[in-house]
């Protein structure tokens, strides 16, 4: 499949360069299936999230990840306008933990996996160009660890 990926779109991927983003496909489907008992929306998430007591301490390292990646100058970038995040109450709830002024663990647990579902929806609709696949590796990465420690409370 590699193979005629890289013939269809010019691209030079290996197996190392899509290894996240393949597993983050399984992942969200144990996620899916396991968490929003298959019907996922943001509103699934948070009210079965809400139901568990997270020690944020196991996830300190994506969100630190995700305030790097989506916070210049005290504000959210253009990169977080990428996430598109259209509903207005998740999306200011993200910005305002990325920006430290929402710091409730649950809340915290929420905005990043409303990243997570953003990512997901960018990847599965088509909204990530093929060619440069690659550079999400790092944000799977993230989506994946931050899944397992989500499901490994249910």
């Amino acid at each position: 499949m590699l193979e005629w990926i890289n013939n269809r779109f010019g691209t030079d991927f290996t197996e190392a360069d899509l290894t996240n983003i393949k597993e983050f496909a399984l992942m969200w489907n144990i996620f899916e299936k396991i968490v929003c008992d298959t019907r996922c929306t943001l509103n699934t998430i948070k009210r079965r999230t809400a139901e568990i007591d997270f020690d944020l301490s196991g996830f300190e390292e994506h969100l630190t990840y995700f305030k790097t990646r989506y916070v210049e100058a005290e504000q959210t970038n253009e990169r977080f306008n990428y996430l598109r995040i259209n509903n207005t109450a998740y999306s200011e709830l993200v910005r305002s933990v990325l920006l430290n002024e929402e710091g409730s663990e649950p809340n915290q647990i929420l905005a990043m996996l409303v990243i997570v579902y953003r990512y997901r929806n960018n990847l599965f609709h088509g909204n990530k160009n093929i060619r440069y696949l690659d550079t999400q590796e790092i944000n799977f990465y993230h989506a994946n660890q931050i899944l397992c420690k989500v499901l490994d409370h249910f």
